[in-house]
């Protein structure tokens, strides 16, 4: 008996169904009557004698065939678009859109430090930029590459280590100079406190050497985008603890003094991630090595 084949669009198909979990969503993504769905579904789930979805009149969920080819299909149609991306490629420069996510200010980081290199470097190439502290999934989103800081956890894709970064404590020199001086962990207790998450106390852990210490502070002011966070900050509000990245070239150029010099926080890993494949597409591929050109970049711990 011959082997079987399957249809990449019905693969397609399957995979949209199985993302939604509703025939008549992935209908509209894909821009196909849901009768037409429903009949590719079926001719698939008699190619392979099994069913791949449990129907009831409200609910749509996979069974264990289902769930099996979904983990396989998705690597697969990956690899036909990689596949056809190359093959494009071998006639055409760098071009089309590389699709990136970062957490926000290391996002802002790296649109500042590598991106203009990379449009420089293949003007017919486009990037888009997503700043978002989600853990996006690079194949729901359509991202070529997600920069992470922090364990990755998501086995699928494939991680490369790029650095570290880590926390610092500052504040503008006009609150220090009207404020109790702060020589220790414990003197940053009553002190007022800013911070990125939403809670009414900050807890701050740092570490001098071998020695820890955990301070908890309440929180004067909160807000989730560090550039506005460091607006405050930098009108003598009061204290924060910052990532280094953020702050460092505030520190260098006066505008935030540190508190508590050799005080930092435990480091966080900075990875870039992109999907499993044979091959790259070109515009991945000159991106990553562009990250490598300037790996130095991403030693953004305070020492």
């Amino acid at each position: 008996m011959k082997n079987e084949t399957i249809d990449l669009k019905a693969l397609r198909v399957f995979m949209a169904v199985a993302e939604h979990l509703n025939f008549t969503h992935a209908g509209h993504t894909l821009g196909i009557p849901k009768s037409q769905i429903s009949k590719i579904v079926a001719q698939l789930e008699a190619r392979l004698q099994t069913p791949l979805f449990a129907r009831t009149s409200r609910v749509v969920r996979l069974t264990e065939a289902g769930r099996i080819l979904a983990l396989r299909a998705r690597a697969l149609l990956e690899e036909a678009d990689l596949m056809v991306e190359d093959v494009k490629g071998l006639q055409h420069s760098v071009n089309g859109e590389l699709r990136l996510a970062a957490p926000p200010a290391l996002g802002r980081f790296i649109a500042r430090d590598l991106v203009p290199l990379f449009l420089q470097q293949w003007p017919d190439a486009r990037v888009a930029l997503k700043l978002s502290y989600d853990y996006e999934d690079l194949f729901k989103e359509g991202l070529d590459l997600a920069f992470r800081m922090g364990t990755n956890r998501d086995d699928s894709l494939i991680e490369k280590p790029l650095g570290y970064a880590n926390r610092v404590v500052v504040a503008a020199p006009k609150y220090l100079q009207q404020q109790p001086p702060i020589n220790s962990p414990q003197d940053l207790t009553g002190h007022r406190c800013l911070q990125v998450f939403a809670a009414e106390m900050s807890t701050w852990t740092m570490r001098n050497g071998n020695i820890s210490s955990t301070i908890t502070l309440p929180a004067l002011f909160q807000c989730d985008d560090m550039q506005a966070l460091l607006n405050v900050l930098l009108e003598g509000v009061g204290v924060a603890q910052m990532p280094w990245l953020v702050v460092r070239d505030h520190v260098y150029e006066g505008r935030l003094q540190e508190v508590l010099p050799g005080w930092v926080s435990e480091g966080l890993s900075i990875s870039a991630v992109y999907r499993q494949g044979l091959n790259k597409p070109a515009k991945l591929a000159e991106f990553i090595a562009l990250v490598d050109e300037h790996i130095h970049l991403f030693d953004l711990a305070r020492h």
